[in-house]
């Protein structure tokens, strides 16, 4: 009860979800617990001890400018409440030019570095609007909306989870370096692969920044057992998600890691060996050509994952109870190569974000005899806005989160 306990307690080394009017980021409270947004400087040593999804008010610090230290606070607080005293019928009276706010952009600037708090300068800013009467009760709440992200003084830490992750990760995309997965893709991933949490699964990734990796240890129970399969022609970025999730290290290893070029070298083992050269005198050409080789591939390796030698034994030995491929590459060559480790009966999802990829492999699984009940799917999804008088849905989300190709492994003749 008490480990349960610490693990909602904020400490150094941890992973935080961080929400600063409604933008999240995730950070790793280090041992000087310093925070920068933007030009602001956070000092997070309050909320050291304290449990997720606390509230706190940047203090300023009279010493330094754009310095911040954090109040805990309660919810009435953090509830800004202005005065809007009636508002208008429509917005066709309102010129939108420069002329409409009074205070000078080098006047609220001033506010800001004095140390006044978010709240003041926001009444400052409706009592010097010439606008703000006329507006609708919607523009005015839009307008309100916007000055709070701007220059309110307070922030939620909460505890890292997939869905907050998922969240983060996909507003920070950065295509085509990495995989977008919303987190209705990420449901439907889990759902097709029937995710049972002491079961044995084959995961080959890469992009996705550590999501299905997370996704998947979380969901694993002490016997269950995930295997991380990665392209060595491609550079790895760091499992961002895994480490975000604050694992314990018996639950990191839980997750094995293979090269893919090392599962198919294992199909030619029986090889002979080739026969070693003689020595050489090595020349100072290629004594240089040697090192500059080593240091290449010293640079490759910190943006690699660490191939396990349990992870290949592993595979070698067992049957899995699914297959999730999700990369950026065309997959059907690591599929066919992949699905002879799946038992019978088991299913194999694969995910990209272009059609046409999975439209090709589906038609050649088709003719195939050992895979069975195929489908292809997209998902879509839609935030709606529910307000009186104002419901709608969002015009600003993206119009699709990938395809899915899925299907189950039997028994049978190719």
């Amino acid at each position: 009860m008490m480990a349960k306990n610490l693990e909602n307690i904020i400490a150094r080394g941890h992973y935080l979800i961080i929400n600063k009017n409604e933008t999240y980021l995730i950070h790793q409270i280090s041992n000087k617990a310093i925070l920068k947004l933007g030009r602001d400087v956070i000092d997070l040593k309050a909320a050291i001890g304290q449990p997720f999804s606390s509230t706190y008010k940047l203090e300023p610090m009279p010493e330094k400018k754009r310095h911040y230290s954090l109040v805990i606070c309660n919810d009435n607080q953090v509830r800004n409440q202005w005065s809007t005293n009636g508002c208008g019928t429509d917005n066709k009276l309102i010129t939108d030019d420069s002329s409409s706010q009074l205070l000078s952009t080098d006047e609220i600037i001033a506010l800001k570095e004095s140390g006044e708090s978010g709240q003041n300068i926001v009444e400052r800013l409706l009592e010097n609007s010439k606008t703000f009467q006329l507006k609708t009760e919607y523009a005015q709440e839009k307008y309100l909306k916007k000055k709070a992200r701007k220059y309110c003084d307070y922030l939620t830490i909460f505890k890292p989870s997939i869905r907050l992750i998922t969240d983060v990760l996909y507003k920070q995309q950065t295509l085509p370096k990495t995989i977008a997965l919303r987190f209705d893709t990420l449901a439907q991933i889990l759902c097709r692969v029937n995710l049972d949490p002491g079961g044995k699964y084959l995961l080959y990734e890469n992009g996705s920044q550590g999501l299905l990796q997370a996704a998947l240890l979380n969901q694993l129970h002490d016997n269950g057992c995930l295997v991380h399969i990665f392209s060595s022609t491609s550079e790895q970025n760091a499992l961002r998600a895994v480490k975000a999730m604050n694992f314990s290290e018996t639950k990191i290893k839980q997750m094995l890691t293979v090269s893919l070029d090392e599962i198919l070298n294992t199909k030619n083992e029986d090889n002979i060996p080739a026969e070693k050269d003689e020595e050489d005198v090595p020349n100072c050409s290629d004594e240089k050509k040697r090192k500059s080789d080593e240091a290449y591939t010293q640079i490759k390796k910190k943006h690699r994952p660490i191939t396990s030698t349990d992870g290949l034994n592993f595979i070698k030995s067992n049957k899995f109870d699914g297959l999730i491929v999700v990369c950026r590459e065309e997959p059907t060559e690591f599929v066919k190569t992949l699905l002879p480790y799946l038992s019978l009966s088991r299913p194999f999802v694969i995910y990209s974000a272009y059609r046409e990829v999975l439209v090709t492999i589906y038609a050649e699984f088709k003719m195939r005899r050992d895979v069975v009940f195929l489908r292809l799917t997209d998902n879509f999804m839609r935030y709606h806005q529910v307000l009186p008088n104002r419901t709608h849905p969002d015009v600003t989300m993206d119009d699709g989160g990938g395809f899915l190709f899925s299907g189950l492994f039997v028994a049978g003749t190719k």
